[in-house]
């Protein structure tokens, strides 16, 4: 076997999504999202740093994309496996966060902006993603329609993705 049989394998991506509620409202930060780099509104989170472990990465994210001082998770919303061209076997992990203090002022270059919208706003908001994947758990936790804990099961394969399997 040549150095040029072999791959290097590509990386895990583990990623960590934040669910804040204030009263009726659930907080969302403004970022580029669309298929051709238009700002959304979603969910603030990001990737897990080697070393990290998901609440400590919840916690880090939730600082740079909001401002807010977020305690450790209360419950598990929802759990994301997604296996695409450009990432294979990616894990994304969704936390409610009951204690936080601080208001919305993202330190992050890539939010412009983090705010609280009512329920039905940010339900209509997240329902403008492009990506099933970005949209379909979040909107299924937050209506109540899924149960908390659900697993999704995607494969993202030419531009198509496919729901697999949920529990």
């Amino acid at each position: 076997m040549t150095a040029e049989d072999v791959t290097a394998p590509k990386p895990r991506v583990q990623l960590v999504i934040g669910i804040i509620r204030r009263d009726d409202e659930i907080l969302l930060v403004r970022e580029s999202l669309g298929t051709d780099g238009e700002m959304r509104w979603s969910l603030p989170g990001g990737g897990v740093e080697d070393g990290e472990l998901l609440h400590e990465a919840l916690r880090r994210e939730l600082q740079e994309e909001t401002g807010l001082l977020a305690g450790d998770p209360v419950r598990t919303a929802f759990l994301m496996h997604i296996d695409s061209e450009q990432h294979p076997s990616a894990l994304a992990a969704a936390f409610e966060i009951d204690e936080w203090a601080g208001g919305p002022t993202p330190q992050d270059d890539d939010i412009q902006q983090a705010a609280f919208f009512t329920l039905p706003d940010a339900l209509k908001l997240l329902g403008e993603l492009d990506s099933a994947t970005q949209r379909e758990p979040i909107v299924g936790y937050l209506t109540g329609a899924i149960a908390p804990g659900t697993t999704w099961l995607y494969r993202n394969r030419g531009g198509e993705e496919t729901l697999i399997a949920r529990w």
